[in-house]
């Protein structure tokens, strides 16, 4: 690793870096000396091995003007033949120009100055993406955690007891559970003969759900339900006539 005095052509936007590099502690020094400049000579370009394991840089003489040459590219082949490897221009002056998925390549974020510590260094090149173990060429979308959903299954029949406003006693029945997709079917005898109610019910993953019957004698009701802790259900609701309506079913034996 070493430096050189030399005029550059900076035209040639091929020989910039991209994508996923990390500079080793090593470069990390060589960049700081870089960055510093030297007696009479300004920092002009800071080339490094892909892999960040090897650096070559160059300063321009104060008054060398922009420090034109012919072949940029050749600029770069002694980091190459020192190296073994491919190598691009990481920093331009004192703006790293390397495009990793973080550095925009340009303005304030990407410019480093001559009075930086090391630790100051450091740091940006860490915000930068150009040291740590973060990647930074692909976005890294953290999972959605999915939201366990509870589920219900009931087969079978249950012990139903109902009361409804306008029968004295209470109603003594079984409710056939055929449940699907938090759906089910619910079948009762009324007393007295009155006839037969079939009606259907809605769950919800919280537990809770919706009810309606209708029976034979033209008489229906609708309301809402909701499971309980010991598997039971309590169910509440009003008739057409607005008569109140609730039951229970036993819990799972």
């Amino acid at each position: 690793m070493f430096f050189s005095l030399l005029w550059f052509n900076t035209g040639n936007a091929g020989i910039y870096g991209k994508g996923e590099v990390k500079l080793s502690p090593n470069l990390v020094d060589y960049f700081q000396d870089y960055l510093k400049g030297g007696h009479s000579q300004t920092p002009l370009m800071f080339i490094i091995a892909v892999d960040g394991s090897y650096a070559h840089f160059w300063f321009c003489g104060v008054g060398q003007g922009n420090c034109m040459a012919s072949d940029p590219a050749s600029m770069v082949k002694p980091c190459e033949d020192g190296s073994g490897k491919e190598c691009k221009v990481f920093a331009r002056n004192r703006t790293v120009r390397w495009k990793n998925g973080i550095n925009p390549g340009k303005g304030k974020k990407s410019k480093f100055n001559s009075k930086m510590s090391r630790a100051e260094i450091v740091a940006k090149l860490t915000d930068l993406g150009f040291l740590g173990n973060a990647t930074t060429t692909k976005k890294v979308e953290k999972k959605k955690e999915e939201k366990v959903v509870k589920k219900y299954s009931l087969e079978g029949k249950r012990s139903l007891a109902l009361s409804w406003d306008g029968y004295s006693d209470l109603i003594a029945g079984t409710v056939e559970f055929n449940e699907a997709d938090y759906k089910g079917i619910l079948n009762l005898a009324l007393p007295n003969n009155d006839g037969t109610c079939e009606g259907s019910y809605s769950l919800q993953a919280d537990g809770k759900g919706t009810w309606q019957i209708s029976c034979t004698n033209n008489m229906g009701a609708a309301g809402t339900l909701k499971w309980i802790k010991d598997g039971g259900v309590t169910g509440i609701g009003r008739d057409h006539n607005d008569k109140k309506v609730k039951f229970t079913v036993s819990k799972q034996s």
